[in-house]
């Protein structure tokens, strides 16, 4: 973790500190290399709990954002003009509300087009069915979530015979 030389620094530091402090880091600093003997495991768990509690978000709540539509495949080949409609790369953006609204804003004929009466909702924890309606065009599908992370998301359908997979960056 820290070399003797420097965790005897820091005790020193904390030792001559005449303001008492309720930062938590400090208060675990503290417990780490102040006392040494038993709050060794106690600040181990505390920090494992801490690093698993910020990483594992749900992810019915990771997308819940606005995503950029950057590369489309159809049947494994890239998507080539002209585009379908509402799969335009970089000129395409899906955002996920609360409360399982979903909007879709894309370039078509000539102009700026928003999706109406978009809805989302999870079938299980790897798959989302999708339903909006565009250009009084109505689709719905349901894709597998094949990556989903705070700035990337993966989805994965069969729409009409083909199999699309759409890569989506975040804001």
């Amino acid at each position: 973790m820290c070399s003797k030389k420097n965790r005897n620094i820091f005790r020193r530091l904390i030792k001559n500190q005449t303001i008492q402090t309720t930062n938590p880091i400090t208060l675990l600093l503290k417990g780490l290399f102040i006392n040494k003997g038993s709050r060794y495991p106690f600040s181990f768990l505390l920090i494992t709990f801490c690093l698993i509690a910020l990483s594992s978000c749900d992810k019915e709540e990771m997308i819940i954002n606005r995503w950029n539509l950057q590369q489309v495949f159809v049947n494994n080949e890239p998507i080539k003009e002209p585009y379908p409609l509402g799969l335009r790369p970089i000129d395409t953006h899906y955002t996920f509300y609360y409360a399982n609204s979903l909007n879709i804003r894309t370039l078509a004929e000539g102009g700026w087009t928003e999706s109406a009466d978009g809805f989302y909702s999870f079938e299980n924890k790897s798959t989302i069915k999708m339903r909006f309606t565009l250009l009084y065009q109505r689709y719905e599908f349901s894709a597998k979530i094949k990556k989903l992370t705070k700035r990337e998301l993966h989805l994965e359908y069969t729409y009409k015979g083909d199999t699309y997979i759409l890569k989506l960056y975040g804001n």
